[in-house]
């Protein structure tokens, strides 16, 4: 099946949508709690960045099939915060798995979070997956999570959207 996809920018009218789409979404995964779409609440704070919070509708607009949000994260150095983004949990509709959507929102999300101005981007996740999508582990730019006693995990990673971003930066992140 090829899927023609319009990102845009997520409203409050698709927030009830979105719930559903979370929910529906995050139902197929084994450990699943029932927390993950509680990430969301997350709008009504100041690390909501709504230009970063973004749908992905099929062909026709008729059904959000995929959600994808950035929220700002403060990674703590030994010069004071800096203020990068987070990846939250991506979802993509179960009927769509498999279609390259959760890749065609990630490279958009990245691509607007540069064109602001902002110069990485953290997520918990699977190395294998997101190693693909241009992450790293954040421990090789000397950034580390602050659950991350060993300092060389793989699932704390970050995305440079611009070569050097982090130089000079060390310090410590907490993505959960």
């Amino acid at each position: 099946m090829v899927v023609v996809l319009i990102i845009r920018q997520e409203t409050r009218l698709d927030y009830a949508e979105v719930y559903r789409l979370v929910k529906i979404s995050f139902a197929t995964v084994s450990n699943d709690d029932g927390a993950v779409p509680d990430y969301l609440n997350e709008r009504e704070k100041d690390v909501f960045v709504p230009e970063l919070s973004l749908v992905a509708q099929n062909d026709d607009g008729q059904q959000i099939i995929g959600q994808i949000v950035l929220y700002k994260t403060p990674i703590t150095t030994p010069r004071g915060e800096r203020i990068e983004l987070l990846l939250s949990p991506i979802c993509v509709h179960p009927n769509y798995f498999r279609h390259g959507i959760a890749r065609a929102m990630v490279n958009e999300a990245l691509s607007r979070a540069k064109h602001m101005g902002f110069g990485a981007v953290f997520l918990c996740g699977d190395p294998k997956i997101y190693r693909n999508l241009g992450f790293l582990p954040s421990y090789h730019y000397g950034i580390f999570h602050k659950n991350d006693l060993t300092k060389t995990v793989d699932w704390s990673m970050v995305c440079e959207l611009y070569p050097g971003a982090l130089n000079g930066v060390s310090g410590t992140v907490n993505t959960i």
